[in-house]
């Protein structure tokens, strides 16, 4: 395993973490004292002293709200990103246990991994808010889309009891889990490069797959005018055989008439 070595870490400006998924859970780990607030209730971002290390926490309220468009999902996350400047050493992908793992769970890691892109598996760790690990890891081994998210986030997952405040020690235990990765990552952090880079993307996809829908319909059409100018041939055909065919008719029936 990774050893952390506090002495080859430097964090005197300060640890900066970003709240995904499950939004609201987990927010007492980061008071130093879990009896005061130091936010309002309706805070993005607060901030305080772990362990003798600065943290800037930015929780992202009402992100997966369903009743939020997808222009105001964008705001918000730049608004996100613009407030963790120069940028996040951390997400925590927070998930409930307890539960299945819901369509709601799998859209809102989905839209993280499409708007934060590729690099933000480097910097995350999913949090389970539940009361112990033994409870993660069996959550790990019944769910197949839990470890596949585990995999890609390099296997990087803590138990965490929200509603045991004063528990600190699983508060240092995180934040030991956090300062590891931004160690392995060279003390580097999520930038706003990699956000953009994120954004075209998905613009670049975006615009792809409107265009395979613009070249779905255009063929679409083609088909139809296609088959409609086929039956129109036949109309117009089978008007040219009736049109030949009175003549003769006319012709038959004269002869068939008796001469008086």
């Amino acid at each position: 395993a990774f050893a952390y070595n506090s002495t080859a870490l430097d964090l005197s400006g300060g640890l900066r973490i970003v709240l995904v998924g499950k939004t609201g859970s987990g927010k007492t780990a980061f008071k130093e004292d879990p009896s005061s607030v130091s936010v309002t209730q309706h805070c993005e971002t607060q901030s305080g002293k772990v362990d003798g290390t600065v943290v800037q926490v930015i929780d992202t309220p009402g992100l997966f709200d369903t009743g939020i468009g997808e222009e105001e999902l964008k705001t918000k996350i730049e608004e996100c990103v613009r407030m963790s400047v120069p940028g996040p050493h951390a997400f925590l992908l927070v998930i409930r246990l307890g539960v299945r793992f819901t369509e709601e769970e799998r859209n809102a890691v989905k839209w993280i991994q499409d708007n934060f892109g590729d690099d933000a598996s480097m910097y995350t760790i999913m949090l389970f808010t539940c009361k112990d690990q033994a409870k993660a890891d069996n959550a790990l081994k019944e769910c197949k889309e839990l470890r596949r998210l585990s995999t890609t986030f390099g296997r990087r997952y803590h138990a965490f009891n929200n509603n045991d405040a004063e528990d600190r020690v699983q508060v240092t235990e995180l934040f030991t889990m956090i300062k590891e990765m931004v160690q392995e990552n060279g003390g580097k952090h999520y930038t706003n490069e990699m956000y953009e880079k994120a954004q075209r993307k998905l613009r670049e996809e975006e615009e792809r797959k409107k265009q395979e829908e613009e070249e779905k319909k255009a063929e679409e059409k083609k088909m139809w005018d296609a088959e409609r100018e086929n039956k129109e041939k036949e109309r117009e055909k089978e008007k040219k055989v009736k049109k030949k065919n009175i003549p003769r008719r006319l012709c038959v029936l004269l002869v068939s008439v008796p001469v008086r």
